[in-house]
């Protein structure tokens, strides 16, 4: 009874996910939640309290798989740069193989409210201290320019990162790595010419 009542919530979870990601958390009520479940409303409640609970859930879920993929790239012993290329392949990576989650914890998390949301913002600022780390490293090491700002760099490669859950395509003719890569060129050899 207990498992079932765990994969009935899990399944909530996911089409509110979907949800979340196709209409905005606004724009979904619980009655939408419950159609696409096939519960009504009423039964519903036996499995989540609101909607706020289950957008804290999806978007706590979306920041560990944010940060299970850069936090090892940003450990590793390797130069700056190709931390940085690692790093965007990761961040694009969890957008491809996690759309909705990923939009979700783009958009949506500024609807969390009171401690929830303050808990996500220490979840995002910690994450954006791992890309401003790296860009760090390559100052120090002398891979980066001297007079480069580790905040706004970051800044710079998590807009365009995180922009990707609006025109990726997993089934595109280019993967995430290839688009990353991409990126990364542009990043770290400018427009000019070769």
């Amino acid at each position: 009874m207990i498992e079932q009542r765990g994969r009935q919530r899990e399944r909530i979870v996911d089409a509110t996910g979907r949800l979340f990601s196709d209409k905005g958390y606004h724009g979904t009520s619980m009655a939408d939640i419950g159609k696409a479940v096939g519960l009504e409303k009423g039964s519903l409640y036996t499995h989540i309290s609101a909607k706020q609970e289950v957008l804290r859930e999806l978007v706590e879920r979306g920041a560990a798989f944010f940060m299970a993929a850069l936090a090892p790239v940003a450990a590793a012993p390797r130069p700056a740069p190709e931390k940085l290329r690692r790093a965007l392949r990761a961040h694009l990576g969890v957008v491809a193989a996690h759309p909705d989650l990923a939009t979700v914890f783009l958009q949506e998390w500024r609807q969390l409210e009171g401690t929830a949301r303050e808990r996500v913002q220490g979840l995002r600022d910690e994450y954006e201290e791992l890309w401003r780390g790296i860009v760090a490293q390559g100052i120090a090491e002398g891979t980066f320019r001297r007079d480069a700002d580790p905040r706004m760099a970051a800044l710079l490669l998590l807009s365009a990162g995180n922009w990707a859950y609006q025109w990726f395509d997993p089934d595109g003719p280019l993967s995430a790595d290839a688009v990353a890569d991409m990126f990364m060129d542009l990043v770290l050899q400018g427009l000019g010419p070769a």
